[in-house]
């Protein structure tokens, strides 16, 4: 187990800078991808840059328990490089996502670490549409938070909470489709750790140059392993015509691995299995767009059958 200084003033000294490096994540992507139908991907290094800041909050705060010293990947270490530290919080995510999405990203066949499944839970959260929903779970899981995280933490810190809240509700404009079945998810990086307080933010700043490399490296990496669990249908460069996903948020209350009250919209107790296709009104699917095309054969149809 990693040895851990629990130091709350450093805690509370990370939690700007996680929270800068989302803000202007998230506006650079809104910026650039709000007014077109294109889908943001693992390509683009804001969208990275914001993972590992919903990372870092993920991160920020952990009991040192929850930390290891080394990662379960095979992934072969220079001489010179020191371990990174390896914060595992995948039981406490299982508690609040539907079994069968547990259960995709327990059988993944590149993603074989608990902490790859946390990463790639944050990622398909993301295409899912599904982050903002997962916080407010969470939030109301107190007695998990209080086991995983200390007092200084960013997930218990009221304020704090109801920040993330209203600002996640920001990605409802963005459409993505970020890679999660990578085997560079296996480990932790150093940017949502240098974030989050576990590394020095100095560490970074030799790693500039070679962080585009391993955004690159991270998308052809993945690119044969792109998601099974999406139905999207683009066209020339990334263009979305129709997002339709199986996961739905009313899905998430219930067949979860924890407590009843875990609700998308946190005032219904009649949780749903996803088949029966109902709808949140907090989080609802967005509408097919064929629908109107249906309507216009079916009046072309009449027409015709009266022409006859």
């Amino acid at each position: 187990m990693l040895s851990v200084v629990e130091d709350g003033l450093d805690a509370r000294a990370a939690i700007p800078v996680i929270k800068k490096k989302l803000v202007g994540s998230v506006k650079a992507l809104q910026k650039q991808y709000v007014s077109s139908c294109t889908v943001v991907t693992s390509e683009d290094g804001d969208a990275n840059i914001m993972c590992s800041a919903l990372e870092a909050v993920f991160i920020h705060g952990l009991h040192a328990r929850h930390i290891r010293a080394e990662a379960g990947g095979k992934r072969k270490k220079s001489a010179h490089q020191k371990p990174l530290p390896q914060p595992v919080f995948w039981p406490l995510l299982k508690a609040i996502t539907h079994k069968h999405i547990i259960s995709e990203l327990e059988h993944l066949d590149f993603v074989n670490t608990d902490v790859g499944r946390c990463r790639a839970w944050l990622r398909l959260a993301l295409n899912d549409g599904l982050m903002e929903c997962y916080l407010k779970l969470l939030l109301q899981e107190q007695a998990r938070l209080c086991e995983y995280y200390q007092p200084t933490a960013l997930l218990r810190d009221v304020e704090e909470g109801e920040f993330l809240l209203s600002f996640l509700q920001g990605l409802t404009s963005l459409s993505f489709q970020l890679s999660y079945k990578s085997a560079i998810l296996n480990e932790w990086t150093l940017t949502p750790l240098a974030l989050s307080g576990l590394c020095p933010l100095s560490e970074l700043d030799p790693l500039t140059t070679s962080g585009a490399e391993l955004q690159r490296k991270e998308s052809l990496d993945s690119i044969s392993h792109s998601s099974g669990s999406e139905d999207i249908e683009v066209q020339h460069s990334g263009h979305k015509i129709r997002r339709n996903r199986k996961l739905t948020a009313s899905s998430l209350s219930l067949d979860t691995a924890s407590s009843s009250q875990l609700s998308c919209s946190l005032n219904s107790d009649s949780g749903l299995h996803q088949e029966n296709g109902s709808k949140s009104p907090d989080c609802s699917e967005e509408p097919m767009s064929y629908e109107s095309d249906l309507g216009t054969a079916n009046a072309d149809d009449s027409d015709r059958s009266l022409q006859e």
